[in-house]
């Protein structure tokens, strides 16, 4: 957990984890909720960088490249939670 868990990145990062848990049916196998925690940390970090830019805050080439990274592995980080998901129809076969 970050810190005592009340600032506003630990908030934003329990949301994060909500929302992709709650997308997921809310039963998870460990593999599934470490994929979550990480791509929830990351979309924190990237909710950072995005608010430089739309602040005109200033945004390094070391943001950037961080940036891209980041958002490379959400991005891939998704589509392999969305490989594990499990249809209801599971429950039927």
């Amino acid at each position: 957990m970050i810190a005592d868990g009340r600032s506003a990145p630990a908030r934003k990062y329990r949301r994060y984890v909500k929302e992709l848990t709650d997308d997921h049916g809310g039963v998870l196998v460990v593999g599934q909720r470490l994929l979550i925690e990480r791509t929830a940390m990351l979309l924190t970090r990237l909710h950072y960088l995005d608010n430089l830019v739309l602040r005109d805050a200033e945004f390094t080439q070391h943001d950037n490249n961080q940036y891209i990274a980041w958002q490379n592995a959400v991005r891939r980080n998704l589509v392999a939670l969305e490989g594990g998901r499990r249809s209801f129809l599971d429950g039927f076969v």
